[in-house]
């Protein structure tokens, strides 16, 4: 059968279209440059920045204050950040505010439940956005308020086991709470009341950071120096990166399908102040092993800033904490 040139035009379109419709993940062209959503960065004093992952651009979402509290909603509309009342150390506040103008929601004011010289812990948005978790301060364990600062629960700790000084603790998406628990991953029920073993942690050096991917599927550590993956009820525990360095923070990203890390310590491009730093990776969330540096593994992404690549092929550096959000 012989085919005709406009026939030939047409399947061509159509392999095209196809193409285009799956190839879209991380790097891979589509609609997405490095992957969906954005991913903020703060370090320090500075101020919160926004990576927008489709384009690689990067812009200010939040000018620079002090204080290191802060966090992103998940669906990426809402910010929070800490402050500190004038004249009053045994409180903070809450600044909620759009992600998109920077323009202030509303402020909480919060006050220690122990009435302490210490400010309240560093907040995280959960899932629905409708509380904040306050990480453990000196005086004060767990606190959970609602977005206009009433309190929901205030925890010492669970059994014998109180909580310590800025214990990490990370929402799930199904509003429940993730915790290190003598040297085991936990999970809280929905009021918080009682907590359940997820699996133990065999690493000395894991300090209880933890993500949750979206989707409720998975869950991600940190440990060993590098990333380790398992399933929400804690099966299928293996390492994920491998490297001659260390890997840390990792970072769903919105759809589930990759992992942000911070990686490949090296010195920073010249005029950026930064000297040695993480720098920014992207690895797929399908419990493979990636090999991270630049070069070694074609399925690893590392994203650049649009127009700045860095000529050793790292991805953006990393100094301070960052999240991955709709």
């Amino acid at each position: 059968m012989r085919i005709s040139v406009l026939q030939l035009a047409v399947l061509a379109t159509v392999s095209l279209a196809a193409c285009k419709k799956d190839n879209n993940g991380p790097g891979g062209g589509g609609n997405s440059h490095y992957g969906a959503g954005s991913i903020y960065l703060k370090q320090g004093t500075d101020g919160i920045r926004r990576m927008d992952m489709p384009t690689g651009v990067i812009s200010q979402v939040a000018p620079n204050w002090i204080g290191p509290g802060w966090d992103i909603s998940w669906d990426g509309k809402t910010g929070v950040k800490q402050m500190d009342p004038t004249g009053n150390a045994a409180s903070s506040d809450y600044v909620l505010f759009n992600t998109s103008n920077s323009s202030v929601i509303r402020t909480i004011h919060y006050s220690a439940p122990s009435g302490d010289d210490h400010d309240g812990g560093l907040p995280m948005i959960s899932p629905d956005g409708s509380m904040l978790a306050l990480r453990p301060t000196l005086d004060d364990g767990l606190v959970i308020i609602d977005m206009n600062g009433r309190l929901i629960k205030s925890l010492s700790g669970y059994g014998s086991y109180t909580f310590q000084y800025l214990d990490p603790v990370n929402w799930a998406p199904d509003n429940t709470l993730l915790f290190k628990m003598n040297g085991a991953l936990y999970r809280t029920n929905k009021d918080f009341s009682r907590a359940s073993k997820v699996r133990d942690i065999p690493f000395t050096d894991w300090k209880g950071q933890v993500t949750a991917s979206p989707d409720g599927k998975k869950i991600a550590l940190s440990a060993g120096n590098h990333i380790w993956l398992m399933n929400a009820d804690g099966s299928d525990f293996h390492v994920i990166t491998e490297s001659i360095q260390t890997e840390l923070s990792p970072s769903f990203s919105p759809d589930s399908r990759y992992i942000a890390i911070a990686a490949n310590s090296r010195a920073n491009t010249p005029g950026d102040g930064f000297g040695t730093a993480y720098h920014l990776c992207l690895v797929p969330a399908d419990g493979q092993l990636y090999k991270v540096y630049p070069g070694e593994d074609n399925r690893v992404i590392q994203p650049a800033e649009k127009g700045k690549p860095d000529s050793r092929g790292l991805g953006i550096a990393i100094v301070g904490d960052f999240v991955w959000r709709q």
